[in-house]
């Protein structure tokens, strides 16, 4: 069965158990966040090989992240802000690590790195219990900018099986970040996406990295698409939100 379809099903049968206003009264207050306790048990389930340190990458653990921001989308005019922190998960996985931070428990990206590269990335985002999943994978090209030099872009594109993304990332330039009370030197980048096919759209994100091992220190997200929902069609999808890292030292 196809995921369009399953996803069909799923709010159909919501909307038949609790009737059409529970359940889009009830789906306004679907929400949750990812608990850092709850992320640091996490990382733990997944055993020693996961917290095996990369070189070049951030260290395994659990991160912390001030965060301001939310998602709306078009359908009731919906909006969550986000928690005021959100974690970031980072295990060791082939040749580099994964990163999954969790802006709520119904809002999910995760970012394969390996170097300065990104061979795949996705994110599971839901309303109304129904989730919508992307599963990109990559042709190569440079994330962290860490290849690049000031002023240099690097283009690369991605897909999954209905949408492709077109990939710029540019090496803005060296700076600081303030981090615990502590001025920081930091890799400036900003990626750009440009999306096509289910989903459309684009996104402009700012990053900032820790020079030596690729930490996320700080991000600005603006982010503008229009996708399709399984079950009230196409509509809008925002985000404008930006974090900063707490500690550099993770939890684990």
């Amino acid at each position: 069965m196809q995921a369009e379809t399953r996803h069909r099903l799923v709010a159909f049968g919501a909307l038949v158990v609790v009737g059409a206003p529970t359940f889009l009264i009830g789906g306004m207050h679907w929400e949750g966040r990812v608990e850092p306790a709850e992320a640091v048990a996490r990382f733990r389930a997944r055993g020693p090989a996961a917290a095996r340190a990369v070189p070049g990458l951030p260290e395994p653990g659990v991160y912390r992240y001030r965060t301001t921001g939310g998602e709306q989308v078009s359908f009731l005019h919906y909006r969550r802000d986000y928690p005021s922190t959100t974690v970031r998960i980072v295990t060791s996985r082939g040749c580099g690590v994964r990163e999954e931070q969790w802006f709520l428990v119904q809002h999910l990206e995760y970012y394969d790195r390996c170097g300065a590269a990104l061979p795949t990335y996705g994110t599971d985002i839901a309303y109304w219990w129904t989730h919508g999943t992307q599963d990109f994978r990559c042709d190569g090209g440079s994330f962290d900018g860490a290849d690049l030099a000031r002023g240099q872009r690097s283009t690369w594109r991605c897909a999954d099986e209905d949408t492709k993304a077109g990939q710029t990332t540019e090496r803005v330039g060296e700076e600081r970040v303030g981090v615990a009370g502590r001025d920081l030197a930091a890799r400036h980048t900003r990626w750009t996406t440009v999306f096509s096919g289910a989903t459309s759209g684009g996104a402009v994100v700012d990053d900032w990295f820790d020079p030596a091992t690729g930490l996320v220190l700080r991000e600005e997200r603006h982010i503008g698409l229009e996708v399709g929902s399984p079950f009230v069609g196409r509509l809008t999808y925002a985000d404008n939100s930006t974090y900063e890292l707490l500690s550099t030292t993770p939890d684990r």
